[in-house]
């Protein structure tokens, strides 16, 4: 990961990109609502006001390692004592009981627990006094540390102030929170308080900047003295500084992924000191370095630039990665690249597909007319993955020239229209109509989703499996002839295995319009299967205009036109008994694995169906006389054609593709 980001720390600084370098002991604090607790002259609190998760992030904090934290700090233990079996809890937790109710039981806490202390810590005194003076806009901090508690004795007091200053502003919204600050939650066998609280001044509305915002990190940072980052003179960084940083190195608060060290090695474990080294010391970088690698990621993460340097993408476990990609020489531009390498950030609907194809064109689009770039101008990419809570890796590093993101994204909108007609019903939210949806254009978020799962029992169940790898779908995305055609066969191999099923399974309903039984998940998956096996053929340069007159793709519609044959005769003939499986359906997977076989069998079946077919008369069989019709035509192209007694991928994706198809007048 160092490298990295070391990469991205050099272009933006080439690029005259001030990074705001965060000093090694200022964090941000997790994304998790609470309060900022608003102090008076007095050393009281005064005002309390809710900070949900998203802004609570924002702010800043000072701190040593995983110790003494300030102004964001969190209790050791609620504000009142009433024990593991407080009766009320229940109450309380229930969400049928109403504010005001929970209101009353809150006021009836009153013993206060013993042993907290809100005193600062004395290395947290001696950061503060390093940076008093420096600059006027530190006085909102430099006088809140004047107005905090000074020992245990004054802490019950201000959390005595606090309690009745949370119950007088409680309402539907802060209750819960509220009441974990006040009398804690039941986790393990024991209480905990995990509400954090941000310290401020009462009235910083005279001050020039106020302790909880994000510029009072800024300036905290700048102003630290660089006594705080323990370094060495002698030896040398692996990026060519001469001074060492020798401490732990930072661990920003990443979206997604949470908190990671940029570089973890415990010194607690003898194991990993077998080369005679530990911690930072194996891999060395002078303190400017590292502070320099940490204000880049923190600038690419921040949440304006989502979709343009960051974007999240899925792993094989289903959880979420961290991708972050900039263009080298302008990596401050507005172009949302990151949505040309994930799917964009839009709700899930219908409408996610076209919103992809769209930001990609638009991205595209903007790429050409950034002035000063070239065909050659590189775009950088990496992806890091959460691996524990102790350990982040880069799991995808890769680099690619704005040509062949351009090139690679107009050939594969192309290529996911390599594939026959067709659409489905796909319900939208309860009560709203479903719409009929064709076929889009994939992000490569879309892609890994469509491998997650083992589709069986025709498509109506499904089980859990690990997916494909990012890597793998950029290859098949990005990657040059050679590559993508080695990919675009894994791909066709997978489909046929995980999605065979499903397709089959629907497609025997949809001849038969009896689809309600597939989930909207099943429906998307046949979509996004339809689209990949769609690509995976261009990409082995088997296209549409081709593969729709070939053997392969007639096999497949042969039995979907059986299929509706049979149905109209269970119509008419069986008085609408209709059996739970069509017979080009029953014959699928033996025409996946010999269709020559297939064909025979079907040949042998469909005699009594087509003799009715033939003789049928009245005005309610004209599907099936246009079915006959068709069967016709296809039978004419599949005389001269050369059958396979075995089908490879690419075969049995044909055939699957042309037993989906729907074509013009069926319906």
């Amino acid at each position: 990961m160092l490298n990295e980001l070391y990469q991205l720390s050099s272009n933006l600084k080439k690029c005259g990109i001030q990074l705001g370098d965060l000093h090694q002991n200022i964090k941000t604090p997790g994304k998790v609502e609470g309060f900022i607790v608003g102090i008076d002259k007095d050393g009281m609190p005064k005002t309390v006001e809710h900070i949900g998760g998203k802004n609570m992030a924002k702010l800043w904090t000072l701190r040593k390692g995983q110790h003494n934290s300030f102004p964001y700090i969190k209790l050791k233990k609620p504000i009142f004592d009433v024990g593991f079996d407080y009766p009320m809890y229940e109450k309380l937790n229930s969400k049928k009981t109403k504010p005001e109710e929970k209101k009353a039981i809150l006021t009836q806490a009153t013993v206060l627990n013993k042993g907290q202390d809100l005193s600062l810590a004395r290395w947290t005194q001696n950061q503060i006094a390093g940076v008093e003076g420096k600059d006027q806009k530190l006085s909102a901090l430099v006088d809140l540390v004047k107005r905090l508690p000074k020992d245990e004795k004054s802490s019950e007091s201000f959390l005595g102030s606090l309690s009745a200053l949370l119950v007088k502003n409680l309402n539907a919204e802060t209750v819960d929170l509220i009441k974990t600050v006040l009398v804690g939650d039941r986790k393990g066998g024991k209480i905990v308080c995990d509400a954090p609280l941000f310290l401020d001044v009462s009235d910083w509305q005279n001050y020039s900047c106020r302790v909880a915002h994000p510029e009072m990190g800024l300036l905290v940072s700048k102003y630290l003295p660089n006594a705080a980052v323990d370094s060495k003179k002698d030896g040398k960084s692996a990026f060519g500084g001469s001074e060492l940083h020798i401490e732990s190195y930072p661990d920003p608060n990443l979206p997604l992924i949470g908190r990671i060290y940029l570089f973890s090695m415990n010194q607690d474990a003898p194991c990993h000191n077998r080369y005679g080294k530990i911690g930072s010391a194996i891999f060395p970088a002078s303190p400017d370095e590292v502070r320099s690698m940490h204000g880049a990621i923190k600038w690419c993460v921040a949440e304006e630039r989502k979709g343009k340097t960051w974007q999240g993408v899925p792993n094989v476990k289903r959880k979420q990665d961290l991708l972050i990609s900039y263009l080298e020489e302008k990596p401050e531009n507005a172009i949302e690249l990151a949505s040309i390498f994930a799917a964009p950030d839009v709700k899930e609907s219908v409408t996610a597909e076209a919103a992809y194809e769209n930001k990609t064109k638009t991205a595209c689009d903007a790429l050409r007319g950034v002035p000063g770039l070239n065909d050659n101008s590189q775009v950088n990419l990496f992806v890091i993955s959460k691996v524990d809570e102790g350990r982040a890796q880069v799991v995808l590093s890769a680099a690619y020239s704005v040509n062949n993101i351009i090139q690679s994204v107009e050939e594969w909108r192309t290529a996911a229209n390599n594939r026959p007609s067709f659409s489905l019903l796909l319900p939208e939210k309860k009560g709203e109509k479903a719409l009929q949806v064709e076929p889009a254009c994939p992000s490569p978020t879309d892609v890994m989703k469509c491998f997650q799962n083992q589709w069986i029992k025709n498509g109506l169940d499904k089980r859990e499996i690990p997916g494909v790898y990012l890597r793998h779908v950029y290859d098949l995305y990005l990657g040059d002839i050679m590559i993508a055609r080695h990919a675009a066969n894994n791909f066709l191999q997978l489909a046929v295995q995980r999605l065979g099923g499903l397709f089959i399974g629907y497609g025997g309903a949809d001849h038969v319009n009896a689809i309600k039984e597939y989930s909207p998940d099943a429906r998307k998956t046949v979509l996004h299967g339809m689209s990949v096996i769609a690509i995976a053929l261009y990409k082995l340069d088997i296209k549409k205009e081709d593969y729709m007159k070939n053997a392969a793709f007639n096999v497949g519609r042969m039995l979907s036109l059986a299929d509706k044959l049979h149905e109209q005769y269970c119509r008419h003939v069986r008085k609408n008994d209709i059996p739970p499986q069509m017979i080009g359906n029953a014959l699928m997977h033996t025409a996946l694995d010999n269709p020559t076989k297939g064909l025979s069998l079907l040949s042998e079946r469909l005699l009594i169906y087509q003799a009715w077919a033939t003789k049928a008369q009245g005005d309610n069989i004209g599907l099936a006389k246009w079915v006959l019709g068709q069967m016709g035509k296809v039978s004419a192209d599949l005389e001269n054609a050369n059958i396979p007694t075995q089908a490879d991928d690419a075969v049995k994706a044909q055939i699957l593709l042309g037993y989906l198809a729907h074509v013009k007048n069926e319906d």
